[in-house]
């Protein structure tokens, strides 16, 4: 390793043919090198030896090999420790790195490997939040990635590395120099970003994955923890309405009196024809009509349902979703991801006496013991209690504070 190291940085600047072969045969046996323990340990306790890798991995020529050699070594400075993987990942996340691997990302002229070793970089990068600051700071090559993924279409759906990034913009969301990109007026990338909850099951838009979804919720919890935006959040990019139509089944309008069905806005009712809301909500109710299913994953559900409770810790945030009727929305939400429950369909009673039952007398079992379907429908049943019991509640006392934000954690090797 050391030795062609020493190679590498007399030989990186080799113009021409001669020069780009040598660039790519030195990544690929740097990547070779990167399976083994012992070398590892060794490039990531050299700081001039890091320096080289990072600088073959920013040319053309070594660029997937050279960046799939940075994630192994990532992956093992992790195991290592938080100490290690942070040096690491502060000396890695420079801007030239950082753009280099987010031009990668976004582009269709680099090869579908290279893109994944860009992104696997990017994701690695930001489980940390020294890296996902770093990332964040790039604005003009994050951004372009970020409204890259926004595109909607068949073509856009089936991408493979739209998955990777969901990974990446749910960390990156974390940081409030993102958030802020997010939620700037004159960019709207949240705005762009909202449309995909919509096409869990909008084939006329080419269906967003479940791990697109998953991406742009996480972001949208992020974001909804600020509590300066809830007026933008609420009025103009109209979040609780877009995360609302996400949760609700077309069935339960038929369990609803005709004026919460309007004023839920769901799919037949009167809101749809509000111009003030984004054309995109209109279309989408208009298309799905009675087919409209809830969101059926968990983990996309989860993260919608905390972005309401955090919207709902504002007077502003509850009078709106009290205003939308987000009660009986998620009421049935619980009931869905709750199996079991025969309680369905009791007569509601009205006004503010509702209770939302979401716990029993049994002892609550060891999470542990737990699978992670089942940890996760745990979750959402104490989210809906938590919102039910804001919404119910009468206007007394401060505002409550949001959850701090969350980072997924993804320590991916190269293979």
């Amino acid at each position: 390793m050391e030795e062609l190291l020493s190679v590498v940085a007399a030989n990186l600047s080799m113009a021409g043919e001669d020069g780009e072969t040598f660039r790519r045969e030195a990544a690929s046996a740097l990547l070779a090198y990167s399976e083994d323990a012992q070398q590892l340990e060794f490039l990531l306790a050299s700081k001039p030896g890091l320096a080289v890798v990072a600088a073959l991995a920013r040319t053309r020529a070594g660029l997937r090999d050279g960046l799939g050699a940075l994630v192994n070594l990532m992956a093992f400075a992790n195991a290592s420790g938080e100490p290690a993987m942070d040096a690491l990942v502060r000396a890695l996340a420079s801007p030239k790195s950082v753009d280099a691997a987010c031009v990668a990302a976004a582009s269709d002229a680099f090869e579908a490997a290279t893109r994944r070793s860009a992104l696997m970089f990017l994701q690695n990068l930001t489980t940390r939040p020294c890296g996902a600051e770093a990332v964040a700071r790039r604005e003009e090559a994050v951004t372009a990635l970020t409204k890259r993924f926004a595109r909607r279409g068949a073509a856009a759906a089936a991408a493979e590395w739209a998955d990777g990034f969901a990974a990446i913009l749910q960390n990156l969301s974390a940081q409030p120099t993102f958030r802020s990109l997010l939620l700037r007026r004159s960019t709207k990338i949240l705005g762009a970003l909202l449309p995909q909850l919509l096409d869990g099951y909008l084939d006329a838009f080419g269906a967003a994955s479940p791990g697109k979804r998953r991406g742009v919720a996480a972001a949208l919890r992020h974001c909804c923890h600020d509590k300066d935006e809830h007026f933008y959040l609420l009025s103009d990019l109209h979040a609780p309405t877009f995360a609302l139509f996400a949760l609700a089944d077309a069935s339960d309008a038929a369990r609803l009196a005709n004026d919460d069905h309007e004023a839920l806005a769901l799919p037949g009712g009167a809101n749809w024809s509000d111009a003030a809301l984004p054309a995109v909500l209109r279309e989408a109710a208009e298309t799905l009509g009675d087919s409209k299913k809830r969101e059926p994953d968990a983990r996309v559900t989860l993260s919608l349902l905390e972005a309401l409770l955090c919207l709902a810790s504002t007077r502003r945030g509850r009078e709106r979703l009290r205003a939308l009727r987000a009660y009986a929305v998620v009421k049935d939400c619980d009931f869905a991801f709750a199996p079991g429950r025969d309680d369905r369909d009791d007569a509601d009673a009205g006004g503010d006496t509702e209770v939302l039952v979401t716990t029993d007398d049994a002892p609550e079992p060891d999470e542990a013991t737990l699978s992670e379907d089942e940890i996760l429908r745990k979750h959402i049943a104490r989210v809906c209690s938590d919102l039910a019991n804001m919404l119910l509640r009468a206007e007394v006392g401060a505002d409550d504070q949001p959850d701090e934000p969350e980072r997924a954690e993804d320590y991916g090797e190269m293979d």
